[in-house]
């Protein structure tokens, strides 16, 4: 079995609550990359 860093485990991310502000974060680079001509 893979041995697991503390990084693997939690994320650090932006913000003192990184879960409310890294998904929106995603979404935005998703929805940014949805359009490559622009």
């Amino acid at each position: 079995m893979e041995q697991l860093s503390i990084f693997d485990i939690f994320k650090i991310g932006v913000g003192r609550s990184s879960s409310h502000t890294l998904e929106p974060w995603k979404a935005a680079l998703l929805f940014r990359d949805s359009f490559p001509n622009s």
